[in-house]
């Protein structure tokens, strides 16, 4: 068992309460993505760093360690947008994020969203679109065909970043959110100017904000619902964090801004990967109800993300006019169809 040379100091300091420079962080990613560090050594690092509380500095090293060992797509012309979130926000919902993505691309953004299984939630994005037969496994040269003909890439992240496979199990081991959730909203392989990153837990949200800036961005929004969730949420407020450049601006949106009936989230939950596949077919179909209306708030969002609109009210009718000209599912199925 080799006991790597950056392990006993950033667990000196992990234990001491201390944020890691860059140099460590960057280090232990690397060795962890690379497959060299054993388990035991590993599985302290990831819950120090997790129990101490990840901050802005050291997310931002480890996401340009995923940066520059990803596999990547062609983002072709005009903005590109990605809609992804960290998890860990227990609530349970169907795929709200999948969903909305596909109603963004119907309105004529290009979207690569990034995505995985789950890993401590119900269903992941990989997981409902393949429930929704997209058949995400074809890889890289797939993707890209994908972007090109359904202005839709989805990027499953085993494909993209290799040496997750080396984290892999020991994070479904380990069963709770780690740094690694963090990581993927900001390691989208066509270089995302534009996202819509929902935020799993309150107190990651400005640290969240504080990496991206660190990384630069176009225009990223990150937001975290009154009620817990790591979307756009219908039932109250949402807290939100709108990054462009390396300037963070703090806002709060409400369901009034986007001209939308509240909801709660007992109306959105989804006990399995097929109820979150029938819900998200459901909202595509133009069947009303608060699933559509949180699809509807969320697509609003990652459309002005986008730069496309500049009121919330606007990205709403824009995406309903998506979804009842049956766009929106026609992207679905284009997915589906693409070899």
């Amino acid at each position: 068992m080799i006991r790597p040379d950056w392990f006993d100091p950033a667990m000196k300091r992990l234990f001491a309460r201390e944020d890691l420079d860059a140099a460590t962080m960057t280090a232990a990613v690397r060795s962890l993505v690379d497959g060299g560090v054993d388990e035991s050594f590993a599985a302290a690092f990831l819950t120090s760093v997790r129990v101490k509380g990840e901050s802005a500095r050291e997310i931002a090293a480890a996401v340009r360690v995923m940066r520059e060992r990803m596999a990547t797509v062609n983002p072709g012309p005009g903005p590109v947008v990605d809609t992804c979130g960290t998890g860990g926000d227990d609530a349970g919902t169907f795929n709200i994020s999948t969903a909305a993505a596909f109603v963004v691309a119907a309105c004529g953004v290009r979207v690569v969203k990034h995505g995985n299984r789950a890993v401590s939630s119900k269903s992941g994005s990989a997981d409902v679109l393949r429930e929704l037969g997209v058949p995400i496994e074809r890889g890289v040269a797939w993707s890209q065909a994908c972007l090109d003909k359904a202005g839709f890439a989805f990027c499953y992240a085993p494909h993209f970043h290799a040496g997750m496979a080396n984290v892999g199990p020991l994070r479904r081991k380990l069963g709770v959110r780690t740094i690694f959730n963090l990581l993927g909203p900001l390691a989208n392989p066509a270089g995302a100017g534009h996202q819509l990153i929902g935020v799993g837990k309150p107190e990651l949200l400005d640290v969240l904000a504080g990496a991206v800036a660190e990384l630069g961005t176009t225009r990223t929004v990150l937001v975290h619902g009154s009620d817990g969730l790591d979307e756009v949420t219908l039932s109250g407020p949402t807290a939100v964090r709108i990054v462009e450049g390396r300037a963070i601006e703090r806002r709060e949106w409400t369901p009034k801004e986007f001209g939308l009936k509240k909801a709660t989230v007992r109306e959105i939950r989804a006990d399995s990967v097929a109820e979150s596949a029938v819900i998200v077919r459901s909202v595509l179909g133009n069947f009303d109800g608060a699933d559509r209306r949180f699809v509807l708030a969320n697509a609003a969002a990652a459309l002005y993300a986008a730069g496309v609109v500049t009121k919330l009210k606007d990205g709403v009718a824009m995406a309903s006019e998506a979804i009842e000209s049956g766009r929106a599912k026609g992207v679905a199925a284009r997915l589906a169809e693409t070899q």
